[in-house]
């Protein structure tokens, strides 16, 4: 842990920090995990950090980032969870989902996003939800309630209960609910001027 002050509450076994600091993560003398933020709580004992101002992880393998206003990172249980804004970012698939809250679990590789969900491709296709998990190996999306799902080349988009699929590829299955809805399919055609 590095910063320029920190409250150590010995019989509380906790850390305070109200500045910038850095929190590192290691496993076999590497880098694994890093943590920060402008203010945070370290509970010794039970390997648990509160970042309660610009909280940002990051994790090494895969390299992914999440970053929200707070967050809570159980190191021993390797999870990372905020009940603010959140935005996560997979680096080498250039793939972006955020949220009203979730919840990262680090040794399953996977992301849970609920309300105002979104995920969006480096091409530009997006998929829109009340709520996403997102499997960071698989690279395989699932979102369900309000789904639209959206590409820019040929420019389309499908709106239904449900969709599951790759947003690099993109190969997406979007379905209607289980009363009958239909999938509503909008294709924009493209003008040449």
């Amino acid at each position: 842990m590095r910063t320029e002050q920190l409250t150590w509450m010995i019989k509380q076994e906790k850390l305070i920090g109200d500045r910038a600091m850095q929190i590192d993560r290691f496993q076999d003398n590497k880098v694994i995990q890093r943590g920060r933020g402008d203010a945070a709580s370290v509970f010794l004992k039970t390997e648990i950090v509160n970042i309660t101002k610009n909280a940002f992880i990051e994790l090494l393998d895969p390299l992914v980032q999440i970053a929200s206003n707070s967050m809570t990172w159980n190191i021993k249980a390797e999870t990372v969870k905020t009940n603010a804004p959140l935005k996560v970012v997979h680096r080498a698939e250039n793939v972006t989902v955020s949220g009203n809250r979730g919840e990262l679990k680090i040794p399953e590789k996977t992301v849970y996003v609920q309300g105002d969900a979104k995920g969006v491709g480096q091409k530009g296709q997006s998929i829109q939800s009340n709520n996403l998990t997102w499997y960071l190996d698989k690279q395989l999306v699932e979102a369900s309630g309000n789904v639209v799902y959206a590409q820019t080349s040929p420019r389309f988009t499908f709106k239904g209960e449900t969709a599951t699929g790759n947003l690099q590829t993109e190969n997406v299955v979007v379905k209607g609910g289980n009363s009958g809805d239909r999938v509503i399919t909008e294709i924009i055609p493209q003008l040449n001027n």
